[in-house]
């Protein structure tokens, strides 16, 4: 904390060449015939004590001056106090150098007083005669002082603390009562507030007023945008340190010391906003007194890093100088702000709420630059235009629901019995989602790389230990829980900001602790962009990219355990690269190297025939047909997964059979696994495998019965509209559609033998709604027969 150094002679305002100017003049200013008054006017804490002091300390050095006198008038309470303390000390001061003084200023002191009680005072030499005749004190002292040509200067502050009654009082002494040969009045006050006060006690023009008494006035001239702002930053700086442990020279303190409405980003040129609300040191000295007060006690209860310091600065502000304000906003934020996504924003007629709120429009744009920047351009994780965050900044305490770092952070330190159990209970009694704001929160503050003095990167938080509760926590048995860790963790790995290569490999890893099967959407795509191309990645990481990285990286792909996700993601980054003109150079891994550790993920799938073994040896593709599309698989991926197939057919079957995808239960296609043929090698092959299997299996028969539909079909996929529900007919192994194939081959052998269409064998035919290739064969036949068919008879129009 600081006090405000009233008496302290720096030059801040830096007036020191005003001082020398004033005070060469005013040695001139000494005149034998009266006194001589100088008034130096400004604002409130604009400086003009310490200008005094300066100006005092160069009169200090002047020989020829003999007596200096401070005069505090405000520190008596009456106007009678004001005149017996002033002649005193001018008493006590002149009789050190001037013989026989006290007894005349006692008597003249006795005289001011009686005539203060009888009726105004306008003490002139002619009613002094009138009282005590030719023994007039006030001449005596006169003469006594042009005599000795005694130099006196007398400083007088503050007048702007007394009543009008004592203003009056004070300007009397130095126009009449104490109106001696060589004598100097300097005198500060704050010229609005004196002429309001006079203006109220009955002076009509209160300037004129003044210029009776003051022979000349220095008006101090405004503080400088500059200073003010650099006696912030001073002050801030070493707060924010203390508290935050921010470096003082941090960017983030000096953009919001120097925040320019109109130029967010600041060039340290422009119209500053502090100095609009901030007008002179003693108002920087005062705020922040109480900013130091109110961060310390974040500090004291550890949660300092829960908010951010720029929105504490500015909310702390608007209390200091706008409460009004500030109390709407902690009361009835509703009033100045909307909630969209959980996030405070300032609604469109909030300059209307401001000037009604704050009585009058004199100071709403500076409110709005002051609301903006908190609920516009503001950005750090603790926010105050988070809702999650709102309330600290009112409460100088965390809502109990609200985890914070620590708590979270304590979670390091426990076993695996005591990990789960704290997870737990952290889970039930805060807030939802509570984990994942967290985790968001630091990893947020991970990638917020720094440098030290010799250049090298740092991190402000320990990722190690925060990786490692992660590590944990994707283990609990909380789906919920886990999936908020993925959520949070996915920016973090997108933004991939690293120190250093063990960085680096700790990052990457979090992919592993993904849950996929939540919903969770992460581009893994985009993410191999940014480490497989090697400009991108040593944008990332900040060093060349060399052999290093590039085993890294390939550790990391050929041991990452959501390989389910990873592969689809290499197969179309593959073709994209394929596709694109990008050099070769600039793959940190040859495209036939990421092909190798498709397979190896397939190679090492326990179970090649389940959904996950399945969806690894479709991506082991060797190329795509650029005119058909057609994609085609890699060799070796297709004998392992034959070899496969002939150990556990009934676990090839049970997958053999697919539908596409339909929203009405009997429209839709019914095809086999895709890679049959190319498995086998040919049709013929495929069908000596089936021939060869004999469990009976409802499988095999499904099996069995499909692919002769399929052959009859001209091996196409069988299409069923209307005919019923299509996964019954394959939970029924085709059974109907077997004995209408039956029929169908029946049809065409009759029509065969005998050249023509019996009426029955129309009548079956036209009944049969199997519609596959071979329905369209024999109706091609009866068509050539003229058998009176007609295009109503076609396959599909029947």
């Amino acid at each position: 904390m600081e006090i405000e150094k009233s008496r302290e002679v720096s030059d801040t305002y830096g007036r020191s060449p005003l001082v020398e100017t004033t005070y060469n003049i005013m040695t001139t200013c000494f005149y034998g015939e009266g006194s001589f008054a100088l008034a130096i006017t400004g604002t409130w804490g604009s400086g003009k004590t310490t200008f005094m002091n300066n100006l005092k300390d160069k009169y200090k050095t002047n020989t020829s001056i003999l007596s200096i006198i401070d005069f505090e008038p405000w520190k008596n309470d009456t106007p009678d106090s004001i005149v017996r303390t002033f002649f005193t000390s001018l008493r006590n001061e002149l009789q050190i150098y001037i013989p026989n003084m006290s007894s005349v200023f006692n008597d003249y002191i006795q005289i001011l007083l009686d005539e203060e009680s009888a009726k105004p005072l306008k003490i002139l030499s002619k009613s002094f005669q009138k009282i005590i005749g030719n023994q007039n004190p006030y001449e005596t002292i006169r003469r006594k002082l042009r005599n000795t040509k005694h130099k006196i200067v007398v400083f007088v502050d503050d007048i702007d603390r007394l009543s009008p009654d004592e203003i009056k009082e004070v300007l009397r002494l130095i126009r009449n009562t104490a109106n001696f040969p060589y004598i100097q009045f300097i005198v500060a006050y704050d010229k609005n507030y004196v002429c309001n006060a006079l203006r109220n006690s009955g002076i009509g023009v209160p300037e004129l007023y003044l210029e009776k008494f003051l022979n000349v006035e220095i008006a101090l001239p405004k503080s400088e945008e500059r200073i003010i702002c650099q006696e912030l930053k001073s002050r801030f700086s070493t707060t924010i340190n203390n508290i935050w442990g921010i470096n003082t020279e941090d960017e983030k303190i000096t953009q919001m010391i120097y925040y320019t409405p109109n130029n967010p980003s600041n060039s340290i040129m422009g119209c500053y906003l502090l100095p609009k609300v901030l007008h002179t040191i003693r108002d920087v000295i005062r705020f922040h007194n109480a900013f130091r007060m109110i961060a310390q006690v974040y500090k004291d209860q550890k949660i300092e890093m829960e908010i951010e310091f720029q929105d504490l600065f500015y909310i702390e502000l608007l209390r200091y100088k706008y409460n009004d304000l500030y109390s709407l906003l902690c009361n009835k934020p509703f009033a100045l702000l909307e909630l969209n996504n959980d996030k405070f924003g300032l609604k469109n007629d909030v300059k209307t709420c401001i000037e009604n709120a704050a009585h009058g429009n004199e100071h709403v744009d500076i409110i709005y630059d002051i609301l903006n920047y908190l609920f516009s351009l503001s950005d750090g994780v603790y926010s105050i235009h988070k809702l999650r965050s709102y309330d600290k900044y009112f409460m100088f305490r965390l809502d109990k629901k609200v985890m914070t770092v620590p708590e979270f952070m304590s979670l390091a330190s426990k076993d695996e019995h005591e990990f789960s159990e704290a997870v737990q209970s952290l889970y039930e009694n805060k807030y939802p989602l509570e984990f994942q704001n967290t985790i968001a929160a630091l990893l947020n503050q991970i990638s917020q790389l720094q440098k030290d003095e010799n250049g090298q990167l740092y991190s402000p938080v320990d990722y190690r230990m925060i990786y490692g509760i992660l590590s944990k926590l994707c283990k609990i048995d909380l789906p919920a829980v886990r999936t908020e860790v993925s959520v949070a963790i996915a920016p973090h790995l997108a933004n991939l900001r690293c120190i250093n290569n063990l960085h680096f490999k700790a990052l990457l890893n979090l992919y592993n602790f993904m849950d996929f099967t939540s919903g969770n959407y992460f581009d893994t795509e985009n993410f191999l962009l940014s480490i497989l191309i090697r400009d991108n990645l040593m944008s990332n990481l900040y060093h060349k990219i060399g052999d290093e990285e590039q085993k890294i990286v390939h550790t990391f792909l050929s041991e990452t355990t959501n390989q389910s996700n990873m592969t689809s993601a290499l197969s179309k980054f593959i073709q994209n690269i394929q596709n694109s003109n990008i050099a070769s150079e600039q793959l940190l891994i040859k495209l036939p190297d990421l092909s190798d550790i498709q397979v190896q993920y397939f190679k090492n799938c326990p179970d090649k025939l389940s959904e996950l073994g399945f969806h690894l040896f479709y991506n082991c593709q060797d190329h795509i047909d650029l005119h058909t599309g057609k994609v085609f698989l890699r060799q070796e991926a297709l004998d392992i997964m034959k070899i496969e197939i002939l150990k556990c057919p009934e676990n090839y079957f049970k997958k053999f059979i697919r539908t596409g995808r339909s929203s009405n239960p009997e429209f839709n296609t019914v095809f086999p696994e895709p890679y049959c043929f190319s498995i086998f090698g040919s049709y013929e092959n495929f069908e000596e495998f089936l021939k060869g299997c004999n469990s009976q299996s409802q499988y095999e028969t499904r099996v069995k019965n499909y692919w002769e539909l399929y052959k009859n079909n001209s091996y196409r996929p069988i299409e069923f509209e209307g005919q019923g529900n299509v996964q019954e007919k394959i939970d029924n192994n085709f059974k109907k559609e077997i004995k209408q194939l039956k029929q169908l081959r029946y049809i065409k052998e009759e029509i065969s033998q005998k050249g023509y269409v019996e009426k029955d064998i129309k009548e079956m035919f036209e009944s049969n709604d199997l519609y596959i290739s071979l329905r369209e064969e024999i109706y091609q036949m009866m068509c050539k027969l003229n058998s009176g068919f007609t295009q109503a008879g076609s396959i599909r129009n029947a």
